[in-house]
């Protein structure tokens, strides 16, 4: 455990010895306590310090072992200097049941065990892993419960990918602080296959770049129409030519992206290019700190310039445009797309509508 020494009650024990503190750490059952010689509690009728022992009021895991050895040393030092008073000894231990203070041991943990990051990037996944999706829903000031936890994440949209999250990050904070609380029957049936997406055509998804205001704006719609990217993918894409038998195409080459980076990715249509000039184009310039944040902006970017779809919506036209207007097989388009081809099948193609279907039979036929 780094600086902080291994934590378990015979270590911690260990060091409160050596320390000359005078009290020690006792489990019973999963709650910790300490036990020492205490002054007398008022009303007791006894006149001299004894042994007594001393509810923490948390739990037997990292953060509450954490917080019995800090305590200790400080009731401790309280003791030793005579000036340990029961007063406020109770109030204080309720104080330390909120969740509150238990959403911020929580994080002190994630920060030390769950999260890679560091530093500022560090408490920005804290915030977009654990505190938005899940923590925030909890009553701050309210005593930390099983019911706390259930009303949280029943405050989520039933069936909703947001519960489904939701109730597995609730789940871990619930562990952590050795609650047990059952979170099943509020998942929910999510399923993100059962979701339907109304994917724009290929004519209304130009028209509606067509007529952005914001040419850096459009840029990056026109590069998630034609290269089917990922919205925060425009950000580290570049295009370059290629030519072929007498004819060049512009391609697109990813440096980074979710799956990684790509190469050779075509435009689909071709003419998309020289409608938008994407080849000569460029995204505007974002103070960003990770991929979802380039989301975050894209989204709320197409709502402002009143492109009427969703940026993702593109990636999936795209997908769909390549099997039924040019039949390119799946392992080809998946390898474009920077997936497997069985997440393309799932993902993209279970988009496609009847009517599109018949589009591309009647295609066929002509």
């Amino acid at each position: 455990m780094g600086r902080r020494g291994k934590l378990t009650v015979e270590a911690i024990n260990q060091r409160l010895k050596a320390g000359l503190i005078g009290l020690s750490v006792l489990q019973r059952g999963n709650r910790l306590y300490l036990r020492g010689t205490f002054p007398p509690k008022p009303g007791s009728g006894k006149i001299r310090p004894h042994q007594q022992t001393l509810a923490l009021g948390v739990y037997a895991n990292p953060a509450g072992l954490e917080f019995a050895e800090a305590r200790a040393k400080e009731l401790g030092a309280l003791i030793a200097q005579q000036r340990f008073s029961w007063v406020g000894i109770e109030g204080d231990r309720q104080e330390r049941d909120t969740v509150r203070v238990w959403v911020e041991a929580f994080r002190l943990y994630a920060l030390k065990n769950l999260i890679s990051a560091t530093g500022e990037e560090a408490d920005l996944v804290w915030r977009e892993q654990w505190w938005y999706p899940a923590l925030k829903k909890l009553d701050q000031n309210a005593v930390l419960t099983e019911h706390a936890i259930v009303k949280a994440a029943q405050s989520t949209r039933a069936n909703s990918r947001s519960r489904q999250v939701a109730c597995q990050k609730l789940k871990r904070f619930a562990e952590f602080a050795g609650i047990e609380v059952d979170m099943k029957p509020y998942l929910g049936d999510y399923n993100p296959r059962d979701v339907k997406r109304d994917v724009p055509s290929d004519a209304d998804i130009a028209a509606a770049i067509d007529i952005m205001p914001n040419p850096e704006w459009q840029w990056v719609a026109g590069m998630m129409a034609c290269y089917g990217l990922r919205d925060h993918e425009c950000w580290f894409a570049r295009l370059y030519p290629e030519e072929r038998d007498g004819r060049m195409v512009w391609l697109c080459r990813v440096e980074d992206g979710k799956t990684g980076g790509r190469d050779s990715i075509p435009p689909l249509p071709p003419q998309w290019v020289e409608r938008w000039r994407l080849h000569e184009g460029r995204p505007p310039d974002l103070t960003v700190k990770n991929n979802k944040q380039y989301g975050d902006r894209t989204g709320r970017a197409f709502k402002r310039q009143g492109v009427g779809f969703s940026p993702y919506s593109l990636r999936h036209a795209y997908a769909i445009r390549a099997a039924l207007r040019y039949g390119f097989p799946t392992a080809i388009a998946a390898k474009w797309l920077g997936h497997d081809p069985s997440v393309y099948l799932s993902t993209y193609q279970r988009h496609i509508s009847g009517a599109q279907a018949m589009d591309a039979f009647f295609g066929k036929l002509d």
